[in-house]
């Protein structure tokens, strides 16, 4: 029987960080790592496998980092957990006996209760090598490609999807299709203005986006050749991507007795330890509390995941690190625009009854605006309480710093800073790099959300 500190079960995102932070945090303490997965691919890079990267193996973490740091690694399934002896079973029979135990089992992909989903060439979005390289295999012949669902995963599987469709000898041959339900895509995460932007890229790429759009079956004999939508028409398919979300792997939780539920994940408490005081669930396994209110949320992205599995890793021998909650932090790039989002929409604010000014700015993102790379009208959107003065989200449409702003606003809502912080906080900026500092985005949102601010108060 081996014997190991910590036995981390899930070697994706919050596992390979538990594990890493095991190493950092306790040197001498072992650690072991079982996996289903053959390889562990970048779980962000997925979509970018078709269109850019053009193979999966351009796509997977590799190995030896983890094992130079001394951590153990199993591809194999965990078949039950013995609580009580602490122990391990996995698939090839291999007993591993363990102090501390992380589930990190992560998540697969959503399929809603559409019939004929389960007709050849339909494919959810896992993270296995071997399933990665089906889809790009289905997609490389196929003429019409629908994909389900018009969130970050599916807005970036049909960018990628219509770009390799132009990298082919037959380019213009392929209709890529993007249905969502809601009335814009990106909805759920972004400012509308900025949903605009991204179906206009998606337009200009020969996408068919279709919002305000429901499925209403999967047609085809053995193979599909058809979504039928809610309206009557049939798109026609060859090859179809269901990109609507993830659900929480929570079977062996479940198996072993800890408390879980199929929507929410395994539940954890704020310093991720579950109702077993040896246990730890982290990443889009595990439940997950909004930053803003405390409730229940569903954001489940790799940086989160990331965090938890810091924290869960922290907290193995005492609780020092504790959950802030999740923030909701995204940011992509579609066509010739990145979009970035952080906190709150105004829709989710108005819905939440939360009283907010909105402060914004447009600047080029280079000073002069004729260097190279400059976009004239990179725009960031602020929102901040109306009573506090914190900042409780921000959006950012633009080049390539949109991200690194984005995550500007996102460390100043978690540090619960207020407009009149990050108008007079000092930034770094560069000609050809940023925009000038007398116009940075965040700083002059922030500046004029603050006057509206002051001006409502002095009244």
């Amino acid at each position: 029987m081996e014997k190991t500190d910590v036995l981390i079960v899930g070697g994706s995102a919050a596992g390979l960080m538990a594990g890493l932070t095991v190493k950092r945090r306790h040197p001498q303490k072992t650690v072991t790592m079982v996996r289903k997965a053959s390889r562990t691919p970048v779980p962000c890079g997925i979509p970018y496998i078709y269109g850019t990267l053009k193979a999966v193996e351009k796509n997977l973490i590799p190995d030896d980092n983890f094992i130079k740091q001394g951590i153990r690694m199993h591809t194999q399934a965990v078949e039950s957990v013995d609580r009580g002896n602490k122990t391990a079973d996995l698939a090839d029979g291999t007993r591993i006996a363990y102090d501390k135990l992380i589930i990190a089992t992560g998540s697969s992909p959503a399929m809603p209760p559409i019939p004929g989903l389960q007709t050849g060439n339909v494919f959810g979005i896992k993270k296995e090598p071997e399933y990665l390289d089906m889809i790009q295999k289905a997609l490389e012949s196929s003429r019409n490609v629908v994909v389900i669902g018009g969130g970050f995963i599916g807005v970036e599987m049909a960018e990628q999807i219509a770009l390799m469709a132009q990298a082919g000898n037959d380019a213009g041959a392929v209709q890529v299709s993007l249905i969502e339900m809601l009335p814009n895509c990106l909805m759920l995460a972004c400012e509308q203005e900025f949903c605009s932007d991204a179906e206009s890229e998606l337009r200009s790429l020969g996408v068919n986006v279709m919002t305000n759009t429901q499925v209403k079956a999967i047609q085809g004999n053995g193979k599909v050749t058809g979504v039928q939508l809610a309206s009557g028409e049939t798109i026609p398919a060859d090859a179809v991507v269901v990109g609507i979300g993830v659900t929480p792997n929570i079977e062996l939780a479940q198996q072993i007795g800890l408390e879980a539920d199929p929507r929410m994940g395994i539940k954890v408490d704020a310093y991720m330890r579950t109702e077993d005081p040896d246990i730890f669930a982290a990443g889009d396994c595990a439940s997950k509390f909004s930053f803003f209110d405390g409730q229940p949320t569903c954001i489940r992205l790799a940086s989160v995941a990331c965090s938890e599995g810091m924290i869960a890793a922290s907290n193995l021998y005492a609780p020092v690190r504790k959950c802030m909650g999740a923030v909701g932090a995204f940011g992509t790039t579609v066509g010739k625009n990145s979009i970035g989002a952080a906190g709150l929409t105004t829709k989710a604010a108005d819905d939440a009854s939360i009283p907010y000014v909105v402060g914004e700015a447009v600047f080029p993102n280079r000073h002069p605006g004729g260097l190279p790379g400059c976009i004239l009208d990179m725009k960031a959107k602020l929102l901040f309480h109306s009573e506090t003065g914190k900042i409780i989200g921000g959006h950012v449409r633009g080049g390539e710093a949109t991200a690194d702003m984005v995550n500007i606003v996102a460390a100043a809502i978690q540090g619960g800073l207020t407009a009149e912080d990050l108008a007079t906080m000092q930034y770094a900026t560069h000609p050809l790099m940023t925009a000038s500092p007398l116009g940075y985005h965040v700083m002059l949102a922030a500046e004029n959300a603050s006057a509206k601010l002051t001006g409502s108060r002095a009244a």
